[in-house]
């Protein structure tokens, strides 16, 4: 099945190790925030940030407010394509047809501009054999430091313990990122969204000018946040691969301590055949928790409805960890339906 191919190709390994229970980090796909038409598979990406000649003023203007330097939102604005051409390159949704972006004028600052002419849309992807543009229509970024309470710290010198007054300071970096996704095909836009995001940076010192040279410049603090950005597009629009944290019984029984070698190796069958006899036990405790380990490995195997089925049956016996987890699969089954529906070929 297709989910199974996209869906449920996992990766384990042993993450930490509790009173009674252990864990394993699992890769899993995730869906999209939204799902677009997939006959869009090949698209070009566009650069759109900097200002025609009748916006420049504009952009100055702005530029003066925010105490931004010019160049630092239109180097920003080639790191969020970055972190985009990053995302998308590892995903299997889409095929980017172009290596550099293509520059367009916008408005250089905040504001969207008026959408791109179909007939150039069509003449640029036409030359790409393209089925989509996907746009960097604004990009703006807004710094501000902010100086904090001096604190009393205990240092050595010479041997000699003394106080020595500290300044903290914060550099607080905003970024927000606006595409547009135009479909040639159709002559539409089919996805209009802002990307808002802040960071903040930490330093100190001895005294506040050195706190705040401590801190790092703002060019390098824009292309981190600008590439988070592209990033966040990209997981917007396609599929990706996160790690998850999944927890199993792996003592208090003997049994479990034996299984939990086997998982160790990623030997999970052999850890099923203990773990599935004690799902008969009288002891319900026992029986609750081997339900619930076999709910895990039937999840790691590609089998949600079985893994499913197990952690009711952990429920029944009182298992409390099992209500959680039955939510979680549930979800996931919900994301495999959204999966298939983006991934379909």
């Amino acid at each position: 099945m297709l989910y199974t191919r996209y869906f449920f190709y996992i990766v384990v390994c042993v993450l930490f190790v509790s009173c009674s229970t252990s864990s394993v980090v699992v890769d899993i796909q995730r869906p999209a925030d939204i799902t677009i038409n997939n006959v869009i598979r090949n698209i070009v990406v566009v650069n759109r940030v900097s200002p025609t000649r009748k916006n420049l003023a504009n952009n100055i203007v702005e530029g003066f407010l925010s105490g931004e330097s010019l160049g630092v939102d239109r180097k920003g604005a080639k790191y969020c394509i970055q972190g985009l051409y990053n995302m998308i390159e590892n995903s299997e949704r889409f095929n980017i047809k172009n290596i550099e972006p293509i520059e367009l004028k916008g408005t250089g600052t905040s504001s969207f501009p008026i959408p791109l002419d179909w007939n150039e849309i069509t003449s640029i992807c036409g030359s790409y054999n393209a089925d989509a543009l996907i746009v960097l229509e604004t990009f703006d970024s807004n710094s501000e430091i902010i100086m904090g309470p001096p604190t009393m710290k205990n240092k050595k010198i010479k041997g000699v313990k003394v106080k020595q007054k500290i300044f903290p300071s914060t550099l607080i970096v905003e970024v927000e990122a606006g595409w547009r996704i135009y479909d040639v095909a159709k002559k539409l836009i089919i996805d209009e969204n802002k990307f808002r995001d802040i960071k903040r940076f930490s330093a100190s010192g001895n005294t506040p000018k050195e706190a705040k040279l401590n801190l790092p410049s703002k060019f390098t603090t824009v292309k981190e946040s600008g590439k988070f950005a592209g990033y966040q597009y990209g997981l917007r629009i396609s599929p990706s691969w996160i790690n998850v944290r999944r927890s199993y019984y792996s003592h208090k029984y003997n049994e479990f301590k034996k299984a939990k070698h086997y998982v160790a190796n990623n030997d999970w069958d052999s850890a099923v055949d203990i773990w599935k006899p004690l799902t008969y036990s009288d002891d319900t405790k026992l029986a609750g928790r081997a339900c619930f380990n076999m709910a895990l490995a039937s999840e790691i195997s590609g089998k949600l409805d079985v893994a499913i089925e197990w952690v009711k049956k952990s429920q029944k016996f009182g298992e409390k960890k099992a209500f959680s987890y039955l939510r979680t699969l549930e979800k996931r089954k919900i994301d495999a339906i959204k999966l298939e529906q983006q991934l379909n070929n």
